[in-house]
């Protein structure tokens, strides 16, 4: 069977078993030093903040790292973090549910951190929806793309879209979207035209040119797991799988052709990009087995950070 096809059912599976889950952590009052050996449950998300740290969104909280010498667990939550990213103006954002510490109802909707993750604050849509993706426009972070990929009460299943930074959001009417929503990994809107979006699912890659409203199939051999963009060449960069090749992969044109950078990771993928605001070479990923890396040599050479949610 081809590659492309067994790691699409591999990661089809990875979504439904590493998917969020009522929270069961013990609640944490302050931020905690973890060491070498440490092992964090189900990671939903990877970035770098404006202190330059990496930060990694787990069931059990935020862990943050300065590249691997110093671990803690961010912040005095212990939340169930989910559809975690940077903007590219530093704001955080998160959606997912509440720990036992908190009394915030369940689930979050949609949250903003300004403060490297110290103060998570609730915007919008709390105890109404669980966001597992979020996306926002490079060029523009008033724009925000989310997927709630269940029916949650009154709020349905689908792209919701904000234009004021989350305040308030609007569930788009999509046609050509897959039926079970857990088959969209990663979605992008282009940092020089905020309505053309890509998805990355496990049909292919599809394309919206109307801002989320409208979807056709774009790219039917490729297999795009994780999106983001390089702040320095607004270029798009993303883990790519063909029949022919797997790797970590740029693009220079909205997607149309991929520049193979190498790191295939096998049976394994991408799940999540975090690239560094102030320098593309600094990149971290998460997999879908809950490894994490990090290169500060725009992929040249990788240091293993986590090994399958086991700090290193």
């Amino acid at each position: 069977m081809k590659k492309i096809t067994v790691l699409a059912g591999v990661l089809t599976l990875g979504l439904v078993i590493t998917g969020c889950s009522s929270a069961s952590s013990k609640g944490k009052s302050e931020a905690i030093e973890v060491s070498k050996g440490f092992k964090a449950e189900h990671l939903h998300g990877v970035a770098y903040s404006e202190d330059q740290n990496i930060y990694i969104a787990t069931h059990e909280g935020m862990l943050a790292t300065d590249g691997g010498q110093k671990w803690t667990m961010k912040g005095n939550y212990d939340f169930d973090f989910m559809g975690y990213n940077v903007m590219s103006d530093g704001t955080m954002i998160s959606s997912g549910h509440p720990g036992k510490a908190s009394n915030l109802p369940n689930p979050l909707g949609f949250m903003v951190s300004k403060n490297n993750g110290e103060k998570w604050e609730p915007i919008s849509l709390l105890g109404k929806v669980d966001f597992h993706i979020l996306s926002s426009n490079f060029s523009n972070p008033d724009v925000i793309y989310g997927i709630n990929q269940m029916d949650s009460g009154n709020y349905k299943a689908g792209i919701y879209k904000s234009t004021n930074k989350g305040k308030d959001w609007e569930l788009l009417k999509s046609t050509g979207l897959p039926q079970d929503l857990h088959t969209i990994y990663s979605i992008v809107s282009m940092p020089n035209d905020e309505n053309i979006l890509l998805a990355g699912t496990d049909a292919g890659i599809l394309k919206s040119e109307d801002g989320g409203m409208t979807w056709g199939m774009f790219d039917q051999s490729r297999l795009i797991t994780a999106f983001g963009v390089l702040p320095d060449t607004k270029e798009l960069i993303g883990y790519s799988i063909t029949n022919q090749e797997a790797g970590i992969m740029t693009s220079a044109d909205n997607g149309q052709t991929w520049e193979n950078k190498g790191f295939d990771l096998g049976q394994d993928a991408v799940a999540y990009f975090g690239v560094n605001p102030k320098d593309s070479k600094k990149i971290a990923i998460s997999t879908f087995e809950n490894s994490v890396f990090a290169t500060d040599n725009g992929g040249e050479n990788w240091t293993p950070l986590m090994d399958k949610g086991v700090v290193q």
